[in-house]
């Protein structure tokens, strides 16, 4: 790649900005007008760029879809951690929980957008579906992972600790998008507040009934 420098900018940078400004107009799109408002075409215009430079950074519509939704998650991925981590060793399991609530309901707050297409929107494209399917999954399996250094539980159980994370992460998308919907009324701190409660009583009775 070129290397020259043009206006103090060189070719680089010039094409990070560019992939930069794809990558914002796609989440804007995405997250303000929804899944069939967003083509190759909408997505230059609101970048003002030129196709050509579309094509520059993405394949396809959907290489493009995925960057955006892979970046939305671990954005969230970090801000629990850091609730996790600022919760402290010594904590336990409710508040532990309600603080990776809180930070991971942060970053919606902060761009709503991004909530919207990390469960609204997603569903809507195959490629997005597969991938949020996916995290489920992986979340499911962090969440066991997790319970699993507050309850002694035997391996034995796994199906039971399945089962019930299942239900807790796959609940905690429904009840958010039913309160993006403005379907459930509630402070993101109480929000936070029940997905602690209903976790710390998921977890409780799974435990109890694998011992």
């Amino acid at each position: 790649m070129s290397s020259r420098t043009y206006g103090g900018v060189t070719a680089e940078r010039r094409r990070a900005g560019r992939r930069a400004a794809l990558l914002e107009a796609a989440l804007d799109l995405l997250g303000t007008e929804g899944l069939p408002a967003t083509s190759v075409r909408a997505v230059c215009a609101r970048a003002g760029l030129n196709p050509r430079y579309f094509y520059e950074n993405f394949t396809d519509l959907d290489t493009l879809l995925t960057e955006v939704y892979d970046r939305i998650l671990t954005e969230i991925a970090e801000a629990a951690a850091r609730g996790v981590a600022a919760a402290g060793p010594g904590a336990g399991l409710r508040a532990t929980v309600r603080s990776a609530a809180m930070e991971a309901l942060a970053v919606g707050a902060a761009d709503p957008r991004k909530a919207r297409v990390a469960l609204i929107e997603a569903p809507a494209s195959p490629v997005l579906r597969a991938r949020q399917r996916a995290a489920l999954r992986r979340n499911t399996r962090q969440v066991i992972d997790y319970a699993r250094t507050f309850y002694d539980v035997p391996s034995a159980a796994d199906a039971q600790m399945r089962f019930t994370a299942t239900m807790l992460v796959a609940g905690w998308s429904e009840n958010l998008i039913a309160w993006l919907d403005g379907e459930l009324d509630a402070a993101p701190s109480d929000l936070a507040d029940m997905f602690a409660d209903a976790a710390e009583a998921l977890a409780t009775h799974a435990a109890s009934r694998a011992r």
